[in-house]
């Protein structure tokens, strides 16, 4: 026979702190918490990333890609890898942008569809239902998203740094690593989306 009590799938970017007694519902600082855990690490891996090959490229002094010279002639193949890594860069930045927006849309688009009513203005002792509830995962995974976007742009800009040795891939490095700070997740930021949620709510009413 089924056992029709089994425990419910929950979704894997949330700790067990996230989650209220309640049950669906989620609390606030804790998902924020987890939010910049993710964040953090998804910035560290860029920035460990291109700590290596930067050093691989411009200071090893073991005969490696330091000494040997530029894996591409300095030429017009020199300049296509920079063109390479620098739309690379605004890509991944305006599709992390453009993405954001748009989940961030349906969301509150979603949110307002169930005709839930919160009391402005928002602050932390707003009570999470259901709807927020959601509403506050779909920004976790759209910041998750979005800034992988933005890494991607970064390693490939890395990687292309090992093939031509130019320091403007160290550059475009630092322009992904800036568009990825600007999505870091804090406590502000979640009652702003909710808030901007009920404010949109109210006046479809």
């Amino acid at each position: 026979m089924l056992n029709m009590n089994r425990t419910p799938i929950q979704n894997p970017y949330l700790s067990s702190a996230t989650t209220s007694n309640s049950g669906d519902c989620i609390n606030l600082k804790g998902l924020v918490r987890t939010g910049q855990i993710i964040a953090f690490a998804l910035i560290q891996g860029v920035l460990f990333i291109t700590a290596i090959l930067a050093y691989l490229t411009f200071l090893s002094g073991d005969g490696g890609p330091a000494n040997a010279g530029p894996a591409i002639p300095p030429a017009e193949d020199n300049l296509v890898l920079v063109t390479i890594g620098v739309v690379a860069c605004f890509v991944g930045c305006f599709a992390s942008f453009v993405v954001n927006r748009l989940m961030k849309g349906m969301a509150i688009r979603q949110f307002v569809s169930t005709g839930e009513e919160v009391a402005l203005p928002i602050d932390e002792s707003v009570t999470m239902t259901a709807e927020i509830s959601n509403l506050l995962t779909n920004s976790q995974t759209r910041m998750i998203i979005g800034m992988a976007l933005v890494e991607g742009a970064a390693v490939i800009n890395a990687v292309i740094m090992m093939l031509d040795e130019n320091v403007i891939h160290l550059m475009m490095i630092a322009f992904c690593l800036a568009a990825m700070a600007v999505q870091f997740p804090t406590l502000r930021k979640k009652l702003d989306l909710i808030e901007s949620a009920a404010r949109a709510s109210q006046d479809r009413i």
